[in-house]
């Protein structure tokens, strides 16, 4: 489930974590052992340490190598592109989308994270990302330890894989924003090159 850029939720039935800075997964041991990306892009075989964790699961999640104890975002791509299977990692689990091979995607994100609470996944290779009831106080902490940002849940939506209803709020001073920005700006253009329009000038929100 895809997320969207907008100002930090007010009011009750909201739910926070951290936004991680690595490569988003789909992690299936539901039948066959499957790790794609979120628009498909199969990444099994670059992850063979995530065979063991527990069967009959669909996982949504990031996968995030450090530097240090910090997320560092090149690492994960020496990692996942170029194949360096040096360079360990940690898949940061956030969502629950089947058990024992049951979809539990059309619960809400309360049940569904109770769910995944219950299973304990936590090991040197994977781990439950935690959740936080203040996204004002996370927010604050997250900008003065100088992470990428939250991510808010409503804690009564389904999980909708086309839908984003996930908020995502930046860290303005994340190291990587500028080339993130301008990363945005190179895609518009060229979708607007291909449709013979002028692309718009993306801005810092």
């Amino acid at each position: 489930m895809p997320s969207r850029s907008g100002p930090l939720p007010s009011g009750s039935g909201w739910s926070f974590e951290l936004k991680w800075d690595g490569f988003r997964a789909i992690v299936s041991t539901d039948g066959e052992f499957r790790v794609r990306s979120r628009r498909g892009w199969n990444m099994t075989t670059v992850l063979p340490e995530l065979r063991s964790l527990p069967t009959g699961l669909v996982l949504d999640g990031e996968l995030v190598a450090w530097k240090g104890s910090e997320p560092y975002f090149p690492l994960i791509c020496r990692r996942v592109l170029n194949r360096d299977m040096s360079i360990p990692m940690t898949f940061i689990v956030f969502d629950l989308l089947r058990l024992d091979g049951t979809d539990v995607s059309e619960r809400p994100y309360s049940e569904r994270r109770k769910l995944l609470e219950s299973l304990d996944l936590n090991s040197c290779w994977w781990r439950t990302g935690d959740t936080f009831s203040d996204g004002e106080a996370l927010f604050a902490a997250v900008c003065e330890m100088g992470f990428e940002g939250i991510i808010a849940k409503k804690r009564s939506s389904r999980y909708r894989p086309g839908d984003r209803g996930w908020i995502k709020v930046k860290n303005r001073n994340y190291w990587r924003r500028d080339s993130e920005l301008e990363a945005m700006q190179r895609s518009a253009e060229r979708r607007a090159a291909r449709g013979r329009s002028p692309a718009p000038k993306l801005v810092s929100v």
